[in-house]
């Protein structure tokens, strides 16, 4: 009888004949703890003249900056707006007039879910700058490593969540990467742009000009010759995966859709050099998606305290070790990748059901804003322009603000009607 002849050596991967790749969880979840240590190195750097971090905190946070004069922002036109902003006008005008136009926003403080997307955006950047597949390794210089010790340094008062994140996300990104060096898609491609900032002209259907702002993840192009194809890439880290019902919303999503359409229009400015931009077709997104665990839901879990049986309780590195085997156990799902075709149709449905609109709408709301320098005659009814102004209500519930769905979506995407009924009366509710 034959022998069977072992497999070649690869890199630490996450096999169906090894659910939990021990390599993988125990080196990166073997010095979680060298965070704290380069923190506490820079503890007296922190200083200042003596005075604690605290104090020097709060004296910065007592400084008040004198009421603003002129706006902040110079509207849509000339300063330009980001889906952010956009997403911000859509919830509640009074609010976005006081963040931008006043330039008011709260202190600033350690966002986890932001910047664990910040730190996993900066790993997913480095193995890009990789194409032959080798990785890095975490320590003292990695990227991952500085830029948590530039957020303690700048959030001296959060270290330990700061910490926290740190710790989780280079876990989880070891094993992600292992996943997908086997279960990746095997189509060729190449980065052609990371982490890019763009600033591209948007003609509306009154002549005016809008500058589109923000930050594509990541722009790939695959295949060769005719079978090539350029396709925006987008990472995102989420508490909460409802695949099937993001896969469906993609195509009028405001980011992904506004993303999609300044690249279009970057294809058609850009320089000569990279002229196969304006020639090779963008296709879509591939949608990364990853579960912040520790969040809810699989992957929440806690450090063992002490006990009888053992008063040291759970060490950091332990805790960490058993965070990496429950993603490891099940690697689907907290890592999801889908293609999703965007066609031209989908494009110009998007700018006419809602981006043309809305932005003609921000055009003359600021010309409105422009006009009245007092706040407080914003709501008088008697001046001009004051019907395109309000303040949202506290009560209101929007099923689409919360990352959901409505009854009648499928309708507006395709006409469809199945599982909709017309009905002929009104104010149910009140009978």
């Amino acid at each position: 009888m034959n022998q069977r002849q072992p497999e070649p050596p690869v890199d630490p991967l996450i096999n169906t004949e090894t659910p939990v790749d021990w390599a993988v969880v125990e080196e990166a979840a073997a010095d979680v703890g060298c965070l704290a240590f380069h923190r506490n190195l820079e503890k007296e750097e922190m200083k200042m003249s003596g005075k604690s971090i605290l104090g020097k905190s709060l004296k910065k946070a007592a400084k008040k900056k004198p009421k603003r004069k002129e706006p902040l922002w110079k509207g849509p036109e000339v300063d330009g707006v980001t889906q952010s902003m956009l997403s911000t006008f859509l919830v509640c005008r009074e609010r976005f007039r006081v963040k931008y136009i006043e330039g008011l926003q709260p202190v600033d403080t350690f966002n986890h879910r932001i910047e664990f997307g910040n730190m996993w955006h900066l790993c997913e950047e480095i193995i890009a700058a990789h194409p032959d597949g080798v990785m890095f390794k975490f320590g003292k210089q990695d990227g991952l490593t500085q830029y948590a010790q530039k957020l303690c340094k700048r959030y001296p008062l959060q270290q330990e969540q700061i910490e926290k994140w740190y710790n989780v996300c280079k876990v989880q990104f070891s094993i992600h990467i292992a996943y997908w060096k086997k279960n990746g898609d095997k189509k060729q491609s190449k980065s052609l742009i990371q982490e890019g900032v763009f600033d591209v002209p948007y003609e509306l259907p009154s002549g005016r000009i809008v500058r589109l702002r923000g930050k594509w993840d990541d722009v790939v192009l695959e295949g060769k010759g005719k079978n090539a194809c350029i396709r925006l890439g987008e990472h995102k880290t989420k508490s909460d995966i409802k695949e099937d019902q993001m896969q469906r919303q993609l195509t009028f999503d405001l980011q992904t859709m506004i993303y999609l359409i300044a690249l279009q229009i970057y294809a058609k400015i850009t320089s000569p050099d990279t002229i196969f931009f304006a020639t090779t077709p963008i296709t879509g997104v591939n949608y990364n998606v990853v579960r912040r665990p520790l969040s809810g839901g699989k992957g929440s879990i806690r450090q063992h305290k002490p006990t009888k049986a053992k008063p040291r309780g759970e060490s950091t590195e332990d805790f960490y070790k058993r965070l990496g085997v429950i993603i490891a156990e099940e690697p689907e799902s907290f890592f999801m990748r889908w293609r999703v075709e965007v066609s031209q149709s989908d494009i110009d449905k998007f700018k006419r059901e809602f981006l043309n609109p809305i932005l003609e709408q921000l055009c003359d709301w600021y010309e409105h804003i422009e006009r009245v320098h007092d706040s407080s005659l914003l709501f008088d009814g008697k001046v001009m322009g004051t019907d395109t102004h309000w303040r949202t209500p506290f009560g209101i519930y929007n099923v689409l603000a919360e990352g959901g769905s409505t009854d009648v979506d499928e309708y507006l995407n395709t006409g469809s009607t199945v599982g909709l009924e017309r009905t002929d009366s009104l104010f149910e509710e009140l009978r």
